[in-house]
């Protein structure tokens, strides 16, 4: 989706990961962790990319306090590369939850329509009992292709976008929390209907084997 990105840091790394861990992702690191409580966010992403055809990277910083006004207090960090199956194995060994994408009851965080629901539908901001939070994907750009819907509120105009993703993504949980962990809190409106996971964190992988993707991502909210 691209609505209100003007209310959202976006930054875009296209070819700078490559070596060791460089700069770029403690600086991500770094912002996400100056207006939340909890650390190593962003620990499982990778130290080298496998390539650079199949890499993307975007990262949605939070806009609140006590850096900045509150704007946005919600971020988000994915990383697409070729998938890697050493590492891959690891992360699987020890996730806390997996499931496959398309299965149903999943708790699926759009971040976008936390406030708002501008375009609402039955997949996502929902819990469920058993499972653990995981990112709305057709918010990730795997180059498969999207299409868009638009709605006209209060005289805006609202663009939303769907990315097409990959039918076999499979999904694992490395760390989830509920709970309210912002060092000042917003008070922002959320859906009622995510019951105890209306704030809190999540990180993981997503992995496809007919695209050869893997996916780090790490969420707020």
């Amino acid at each position: 989706m691209k609505i209100e990105r003007h209310l959202i840091i976006l930054i875009i790394i296209i070819s700078s990961l490559f070596g060791c861990r460089n700069n770029n992702i403690k600086e991500i690191e770094t912002a996400f962790e100056s207006e939340y409580l909890k650390s190593n966010l962003l620990s499982h992403f990778p130290e080298k990319i496998k390539d650079n055809k199949k890499f993307r990277m975007s990262s949605f910083p939070p806009y609140c306090p006590p850096c900045y006004e509150c704007r946005a207090q919600f971020g988000k960090v994915y990383l697409i590369d070729k998938r890697d199956a050493s590492m891959e194995n690891g992360f699987i060994n020890s996730c806390l939850y997996h499931t496959a994408y398309s299965d149903d009851s999943l708790i699926i965080i759009n971040q976008i329509e936390l406030r708002k629901e501008l375009f609402t539908e039955e997949k996502y901001n929902k819990a469920f009992k058993h499972r653990y939070p995981i990112p709305y994907f057709e918010n990730y750009d795997f180059k498969l292709g999207e299409k868009t819907s638009t709605e006209v509120i209060e005289g805006e105009k609202h663009v939303n976008y769907i990315y097409t993703i990959p039918n076999d993504l499979e999904v694992y949980v490395l760390e989830a929390e509920a709970g309210n962990f912002w060092k000042e809190n917003c008070n922002e409106n959320r859906p009622e209907s995510l019951k105890e996971w209306k704030h809190g964190y999540s990180k993981g992988i997503a992995t496809s084997a007919t695209e050869k993707l893997i996916i780090y991502w790490t969420m707020i909210w």
